[in-house]
């Protein structure tokens, strides 16, 4: 059955009152003061549809506001048409005009003064020169917080469209956290931008209405604004599928008439029942809009003629109890139809939507549909949200936002868990299916209402109950019988879950669970797990690595660490990505400790033995390294020390040692501190070579997925090569890479740190 509210005399939206409509009841002195400030627009703005605009609004939020909130709100129009200038949008209407008609659309749901004015600047910080700093300082930190909310994120530069989207719904989503109010200037922004859309190409249209149909018509259901949900909804499926919307529109307005009929006759004897038995009530004809229609014929495949509820009656009385005195006067009248009521009163939707449903077998035999409401719950039918959000003085505001922080839960719960998504299209697929689809009211044993998106399993339930119980589920009973996992969640069921000590998730549950917030939670259990085996596995490799190193190098302070570099070729001789890697595949028996030591010390033995050829100034013992000149000295063996990795361009010093010939540091490196002064020698960089150099770097970010590739692909757009790389986590919400790349010299080095300066959730660099 439909919950929504409608106009109630035809499926066709309802078009704003005119100036001329209202004007009678606005005195002479409010028109002067209303006029004043078209006077003050820049000349080119002076035109009919500019004053069109600015007196429709004016006019509607006069039957509300103030006379100092409306003089705020005409400093706002001046001020936004004099930012905004000569600048036209694409239907060649001034850019005012579009500001203007969304804070009418507020205005008729008579929102607050700053929520008007903020939607008549929304567009000023994006596309004219006004900073935020000025702004704030001109109407205040309210009107700028929402502002900013729905100014989109212009000079931030995105890979494709899609992350272009899932950003700066993101940003909305965390303003909306805060303030409501500013997804309503949202919806109304978008509300007016389709009602202009013929100004666009045929491709843009089409994109603009798909991505209203699936992102802000739910939202405003999902907030309970029904009137501009169902004029979204219709102005989008319009220009999707003008052929069926034509058609559709044609064959309702054929059978409006009889329909019109039918429910006259139920309004008259429904209304003479109910003054039989004293009860006052509205009784109105409720039509279904077009795209509502639409989805009816092919959700239960039904043809136009098979649907009987394009009008329905609405009751609206003045209190609680008389909606169900109500419904007990329709039963006793006319027949209702099993399975064919809701109790949205005692069980209210997500969204906050109140009414009581049901279909009975009407006068002439067909279904009816008879809704039952409250003056209350019928305001908030239709305007949602925003009928409870008032904000007259900061006192009513907390106790409104503390009696509504449960009820906004969901807004919450599109942010929950977002760093773990590896980029925008998990973000929307999130978005799309755990809080902007329709829901399923279901019941624990004990008669809490839990809501879950639509398809969702006993899995899904469980986890939306709490984490723990999701990772101990074993079983589940629906109505007191067993079902299996993917048994998929009706309205009404009553759902046990069956939990024990010893159970955990199983990695299945990922194909059969339906919300993404599940699948996440899923996740994040399997990751952690695998990386505690993976620790575990390091622990061991790097044992049976160390025990091998001391094995064969008696009474020499040698690690893992000393071996890095040849360590990471003999990994890459192995076909494996990295040293940890290697040491993983030798703590799990794939290689031997043994093994990788001999291919190691076989590696050391070639490069030396081709380093005997002394080069004029200087010799080396890494393969492509470039001279190092040693004052005072010539045919001298020369090696870069592997502790502190140094490249052309750094500052440098020798060292001599007895097998190594002199080992190259760089000026801060702390094992100089070990080495005796008569150690030290003089050295310099000589003739620079066209070859790359080993360089160490150790990298600390926030713990999120797709962290390591951005690392990556910042190193490989620097022309970097990574040839060894470490990370850990550290406390659950920290990541710290050691990473080993080559580069060409000091200079190649900087430029590949800066660009990894620009990752998302980075904390630190250093130099190893």
């Amino acid at each position: 059955m439909n919950e929504e509210g409608g106009t109630l005399k035809s499926p066709e939206q309802p078009q704003a009152a005119s100036p001329s409509a209202v004007a009678p009841s606005v005195d002479r002195s409010m028109r002067s003061l209303m006029e004043s400030y078209i006077g003050r627009i820049p000349q080119e703005q002076r035109v009919a549809s500019v004053r069109m605009a600015w007196q429709e609004l004016w006019w509607r939020a006069s039957r509300y506001l103030q006379k100092d909130d409306l003089m705020h709100m005409g400093e706002a129009f001046v001020y936004s048409a004099e930012s905004h200038g000569a600048q036209l949008r694409y239907n060649d209407d001034p850019y005012i005009v579009h500001s203007l008609g969304a804070a009418s659309a507020l205005s008729d749901m008579q929102l607050d003064v700053q929520t008007l004015i903020a939607a008549i600047l929304h567009d000023v910080i994006e596309d004219t020169d006004i900073t935020p700093e000025t702004l704030g300082a001109k109407f205040g930190g309210d009107v700028l917080t929402l502002v900013d909310g729905v100014t989109k994120l212009g000079k931030i530069q995105f890979t494709n469209v899609e992350e272009y989207q899932a950003e700066n719904l993101r940003k909305m989503f965390l303003v909306m956290a805060k303030d409501i109010r500013v997804v309503l200037i949202k919806l109304a922004d978008r509300l007016h931008n389709m009602s202009t859309i013929t100004g666009h190409k045929r491709e843009k249209q089409i994109a603009i209405a798909n991505e209203t149909l699936e992102i802000y018509a739910p939202l405003a259901h999902r907030l309970g604004i029904y009137h501009i949900k169902r004029e979204l909804e219709d102005m989008s499926f319009k220009v999707i599928d003008p052929e069926t919307y034509y058609d559709i529109r044609r064959r309702v307005r054929k059978k409006l008439p009889e329909s019109e009929l039918l429910i006259k006759r139920g309004m008259e004897a429904l209304r003479e029942r109910l003054s039989e038995e004293g009860v006052r009530a509205e009784i109105l004809g409720r039509p279904k809009h077009y795209y509502s229609i639409y989805e009816k014929m092919n959700r239960k495949n039904l043809s136009l003629d098979q649907i009987y509820d394009l009008l329905a009656l609405r009751v609206i009385v003045n209190t609680l109890a008389e909606c169900y005195q109500v419904l007990g006067i329709v039963h006793t009248l006319w027949k209702p139809i099993p399975g064919q009521f809701d109790d949205y009163i005692a069980n209210p939707k997500g969204n906050m939507y109140q009414s009581l449903h049901s279909t009975v077998v009407g006068p002439e035999g067909d279904p009816l549909e008879v809704q039952i409401r409250t003056w209350d719950m019928h305001r908030f039918a239709e305007y949602g949200i925003a009928a409870h959000w008032q904000y007259k003085e900061k006192k009513s505001r907390s106790s409104e936002m503390s009696g509504m922080d449960k009820k906004l839960a969901w807004i919450r719960q599109a942010l929950e868990g977002q760093g773990e998504y590896a980029g925008p299209s998990e973000f929307l697929d999130n978005l799309k299916t755990d809080v902007l689809t329709t829901e399923v009211f279901v019941f624990t044993p004990q008669g809490k209402v839990i809501s879950v998106p639509n398809g969702s399993t006993p899995i899904d339930f469980a986890y939306s109950v709490h984490t723990e119980i999701g990772h101990k589920c074993v079983g589940a009973m629906v109505n007191g019988r067993i079902v299996p996992m993917d048994y998929t969640l009706q309205n009404g069921d009553i759902v046990r879950i069956l939990t024990s000590p010893q159970g955990k998730p199983s990695r299945d549950w990922l194909k059969i669970a339906k919300a993404n917030r599940t699948r996440n939670k899923i996740r994040s259990y399997f990751r952690q797990i695998d990386r505690a085996e993976r620790e575990d596995k390091i622990d061991r490799g790097r044992d049976l690595l160390d025990r091998e190193i001391q094995r064969r190098y008696p009474g020499e302070r040698r690690t893992i660490d000393s071996f890095t570099h040849v360590l990471s070729r003999v990994a890459s001789d192995l076909g494996i990505t990295g040293v940890e890697d290697l040491i993983v595949s030798i703590g799990v028996g794939h290689h031997t400790a043994q093994g990788v030591m001999i291919r190691a010390e076989s590696l050391v033995a070639r490069d030396e033995e081709s380093s005997q050829t002394p080069k004029s100034g200087a010799r080396q013992s890494r393969e492509g390294d470039s001279a190092v000149v040693v004052e005072g000295a010539e045919g001298v063996l020369v090696t870069l020390a592997l502790c502190c990795f140094p490249v052309p361009g750094d500052k440098i010093i020798g060292c001599v040692t007895q097998s190594r010939g002199i080992t190259v540091h760089r000026h801060e490196c702390k094992n100089l501190k070990k080495v005796q002064e008569d150690k030290k020698v003089s050295v310099a960089w000589g003739h620079k070579k066209e070859v790359r150099y080993t360089a160490r770097i150790k990298v600390e970010a926030n713990d999120r997925v797709g962290v390591f590739a951005d690392l990556g692909a910042a190193i490989g757009q620097t022309d970097g090569l990574i040839v060894n790389i470490r990370g850990t986590v550290i406390n659950g919400v920290r990541t710290k890479f050691v990473i080993e790349l080559q580069v060409w010299d000091i200079e190649h080095l900087y430029r590949v740190i800066a660009r990894i300066n620009l990752i998302k959730g980075l904390i630190e660099i250093t130099r190893e």
